[in-house]
């Protein structure tokens, strides 16, 4: 018999005045690899702060008696000012719960009263957690995930390298290591955006590990194809509800549209039902045939209209799509910018990051920059940006040529403005009604 891990029941959740999940029903079982999907702010991370953390506003969510959860969140959980070798003993998530209990126990053993009353099977307790612990690589996390940075192709960085020089999918890579350590005891993994920053060889090393994992997983992601080779279920979080579907991510897409069709159809058949009744009824007012049928055609239509107003509730909102115009300066020259013979070199690393790279961009050219994590793209871009310095080598870009950068990190928004304040202060130029 299949086991219920999370039982969540009923569960609405809002900040302030704002509502973001409302009756949320969901039962998550041993073996489920459940995908949540959705549009951005539609509540998918909160959804999985809801579950993980039992902080519903209303509601129940019920865990199954000593299971044991990890955490690898969208932001990940990197102390920049660290070396690698600091970041790599930091423990996850997972080692939380049966941290806080030794703890617990262990401030009871100070107390002499703890030994006057029933101790033993509280000891036996600590023991058990103990050697759990000790199993799962709580005692050696450090170790455990140099042997994962490994496996990930980030072993060629030294130990005492600040976390600061690693690129922004090295750092996905080192809090994905240093969060999947200890899984062999954890029941329930909770994953927002995993696959953020990672390479494709990454991608695909995370994807065989999570089909290989027997707890269940509940992961938030947009990456289509992630989806599709990982999980088993779909949630999709829309209009505050949780809507759960089964199969990946291609077999929901294929359920919903014909549910949406479906759904369309019942509202079309019942708008003609109602209508023919409210013909038939204003007929027989005009005919003064008054009799019981009036009445009950009466009732039939306030029942046709309340599975109307139902039915349509279940009609997906249609979002306004985004309109984004990117307007190029009119510019004469076909020249935009030209890399010649340009070095790069970080303290710390065995080779150059560019190594005599020569690179023409011309007016019309739509470049993509592929590479895996670590191997200088950010770099490139952040010199073309003059963010950075050459060691060596030139780099030209053309009279009139105006550059926009859309930064991994988001490293142009103020996170203490609100959004209307924060496009206020990146074009004042703007009218803003």
């Amino acid at each position: 018999m299949v086991r219920e891990l999370i039982t969540v029941e009923g569960v609405d959740r809002s900040f302030g005045p704002t509502d973001v999940l409302q009756d949320i029903n969901l039962i998550v079982n041993d073996g489920d690899r459940i995908g949540i999907v959705g549009h951005n702010g539609a509540g998918k991370t909160t959804l999985l702060n809801t579950i993980s953390e039992q902080e519903q506003d209303v509601g129940d969510i019920d865990f199954a008696p000593g299971i044991r959860i990890a955490y690898l969140t969208q932001i990940r959980d990197i102390e920049s000012d660290s070396t690698i070798e600091e970041e790599l003993g930091r423990k996850g998530r997972q080692f939380q719960e049966l941290e806080d209990e030794i703890a617990s126990i262990e401030a009871q053993m100070i107390d002499p009263a703890f030994y006057e009353g029933d101790w033993e099977p509280v000891m036996e307790r600590y023991s058990e957690l103990q050697q759990t612990l000790a199993s799962s690589g709580g005692g050696n996390v450090a170790g455990i995930a140099k042997g994962i940075l490994e496996r990930l192709g980030l072993d060629k960085h030294p130990m005492e390298m600040p976390v600061a020089q690693l690129s922004g999918g090295e750092k996905a890579k080192l809090a994905l290591a240093r969060q999947l350590v200890g899984l062999s005891g954890i029941d329930v993994m909770f994953l927002d955006e995993p696959t953020n920053h990672l390479d494709i060889q990454t991608t695909e090393w995370l994807e065989v590990f999570l089909k290989e994992f027997k707890g269940a997983q509940l992961i938030v992601s947009h990456d289509r194809y992630f989806l599709d080779q990982v999980c088993n279920r779909i949630v999709e979080v829309d209009n505050l509800r949780a809507w759960p579907w089964k199969g990946n991510y291609s077999q929901f897409i294929v359920q919903k549209v014909a549910s949406e069709q479906a759904l369309n159809e019942r509202i079309g058949n019942l708008e003609k039902k109602i209508q023919s009744t409210t013909g038939a009824i204003q007929q027989m007012k005009r005919a003064n045939k008054y009799d019981k049928s009036i009445s009950a055609k009466h009732k039939m239509i306030t029942r046709m209209q309340q599975e109307l107003k139902a039915l349509k509730s279940r009609v997906p909102k249609k979002r306004k799509p985004l309109v984004l115009t990117l307007d190029a300066i009119d510019k004469a020259s076909m020249d935009v910018l030209e890399l010649v013979d340009a070095t790069k070199t970080f303290e710390g690393l065995e080779r150059p990051v560019l190594d005599n790279q020569t690179l023409e961009v011309r007016k019309g050219d739509r470049i993509g920059i592929v590479g895996g994590n670590g191997q200088g793209k950010t770099t490139l871009l952040k010199i073309i940006n003059k963010e950075l310095k050459l060691d060596s080598g030139k780099i030209d870009v053309s009279p009139g040529t105006v550059i926009g950068y859309f930064h991994q990190d988001h490293a142009t928004l103020d996170f203490e403005l609100n959004p209307v304040e924060q496009i206020q202060k990146l074009r004042p130029d703007y009218q803003y009604g």
